[in-house]
């Protein structure tokens, strides 16, 4: 179970009623003022701001924009026309996608969503005081300067909203991707200002809000990608905060990459930032003592007989991944190779279950079509819950080992190469028995260990674009360059609709 139980199961939320005599009578809410009167009653409006953020990134959207777009995955269409989906899934890996993809457009929306929220509550932590509002408020701000992060990812011109309300005569407009990242860095920089470290309060049952080095690591992947956000790279920018993080010694690395995907994985001490979930789910919205009910990744990706190889009680539906493209960049003795399943698979009992190839047919794949990735252990305690089967694994979204790569990344392109290739070499050792580390590295090395030591945890296409690498990206689908606009996605026609103050990206 959860040390620190972040997720409350009842939620204020702080309305307000002009009373007449023919109002009735309501006599189970009350206004935020009147019902915020300690820190712990703060905490569970926290919670919503936290709920709102894991819709975004319960992992499914993040890896159909970061991982289906490359060649680290693909959700063919099975049987039956199961997985086609409107086509959005060859839409994204072919890059043909639209203004009106149905993927980029809910995205987009979940995460403005997920900034309405903490600007709701920020709001109301203006209008009260209360034991470390300022620190709480901190914590808001940091969760929002992530979520914009993702907009200038994804989006890079996007409005920024620090209000509760809009003017529905003055909606805002576009801001340009600089000003986005301005934004985001003042913002994570007044956080790691006041919120604690995890060197001053017990880190396990902290976990898993936001503290001081969670802001610094999200400061880190910002600084990492400046140059694509901004023109102006900011590598020693990068290397410093990453040296701040080393130095306060409240991270490791694991002794294997697994123990981070595990279930009960909250005690890794390789985990930043990760979104808690466990099997008490009751149903596909959240419950239980978590951020948003239980991990299902592993449900998304099994074919059927897999249940009988590891104890579930659900079926499998099927859908990502992996390409063999990718599974032949390793060694045979790398051990994020057996994290792909591939080949003859059996039960427990040595029963034959199925043999997993690649895929041939991307229209019509078979069941036993696709490489399945297993990098989040399956849990034998997965609960089926609402039609779904919910583990305990955390999904992780920040570890040691990005800022290990990224400060050896940064200090490569200053050219600080020795120095880089011990801290990659670092990373890697784990990985094989006997360790095999890299000598004369490159650029192409640092990209590749991106790729292998990431495989969909939602970041290669940023990883791609860094290198200048995801336009001209190949794979059996997808055999041209893109157009060079197609860095960013378009923003949904939906939302330019709604607000016409909107600019659109070029291109789209």
């Amino acid at each position: 179970m959860k040390k620190y139980k972040i997720i409350a199961s009842v939620f204020i939320l702080g309305c307000c009623f002009s009373c007449t005599d023919l109002d009735e009578v309501v006599y189970d809410r009350i206004n935020a003022e009147e019902y915020y009167q300690t820190e712990e009653q703060v905490l569970t409006g926290l919670t919503n701001v936290y709920l709102k953020l894991m819709y975004v990134e319960n992992w499914w959207w993040p890896w159909q924009l970061n991982e289906c777009t490359t060649d680290h995955g693909m959700t063919p269409t099975r049987g039956n026309g199961a997985w086609y989906d409107g086509g959005v899934f060859f839409d994204l890996h072919q890059h043909t996608w639209d203004a009106a993809h149905g993927r980029t457009t809910v995205t987009y929306q979940y995460l403005m969503r997920a900034i309405a929220a903490a600007n709701s509550f920020l709001d109301i932590l203006d209008r009260i005081t209360v034991e470390n509002g300022d620190v709480i408020a901190a914590e808001v701000r940091a969760i929002r300067a992530w979520e914009y992060l993702y907009l200038c990812d994804y989006f890079g011109n996007v409005p920024i909203v620090t209000v509760a309300t809009l003017d529905p005569a003055n909606l805002p407009t576009n801001s340009p991707r600089t000003e986005v990242f301005e934004f985001i860095e003042a913002e994570l920089q007044h956080a790691i200002g006041l919120l604690p470290s995890l060197t001053s309060v017990n880190k396990q049952n902290y976990y898993p809000r936001v503290a001081k080095e969670t802001a610094q690591a999200m400061l880190v992947r910002l600084y990492l990608n400046a140059e694509v956000y901004t023109g102006t790279a900011r590598w020693q920018d990068c290397i410093d905060v990453c040296n701040e993080i080393i130095g306060s010694e409240v991270y490791s690395l694991a002794p294997s990459i697994s123990d981070n995907f595990v279930p009960l994985n909250e005690n890794c001490p390789e985990i930043i930032f990760a979104i808690s979930q466990d099997n008490i789910n009751r149903n596909a919205r959240g419950g239980g003592d978590s951020n948003r009910g239980g991990n299902w990744i592993n449900q998304l990706n099994m074919r059927l007989p897999l249940k009988y190889k590891y104890g579930f009680s659900f079926n499998g539906w099927g859908g990502p991944s992996v390409l063999m493209q990718h599974y032949e960049t390793y060694v045979d003795n790398d051990y994020r190779k057996s994290l792909i399943l591939i080949g003859l698979q059996e039960s427990p009992e040595g029963d034959s279950l199925m043999t997993i190839i690649p895929i041939n047919n991307v229209n019509n794949a078979a069941d036993h079509e696709g490489l399945v990735n297993v990098k989040y252990v399956p849990d034998p305690e997965s609960v089926v819950s609402g039609g779904r089967g919910y583990g305990r694994n955390d999904i992780v979204l920040l570890r040691y080992a990005e800022v290990l790569m990224s400060k050896a990344e940064s200090l490569y392109r200053l050219g600080s190469t020795a120095e880089a290739t011990d801290l990659i070499n670092t990373v890697r050792a784990r990985n094989f028995a006997v360790p095999e580390p890299l000598a004369d590295m490159t650029l192409d090395d640092i990209l590749e260990e991106w790729s292998k030591e990431f495989l969909w945890e939602c970041r290669y296409r940023t990883d791609l674009i860094r290198f200048d690498k995801f336009l001209t990206s190949r794979t059996k689908w997808k055999d041209y360059d893109s157009e060079p606009y197609r860095t960013i996605f378009p923003i949904p026609a939906t939302e330019i609709q709604s607000n016409p103050n909107l600019v659109q990206n070029p291109g789209y």
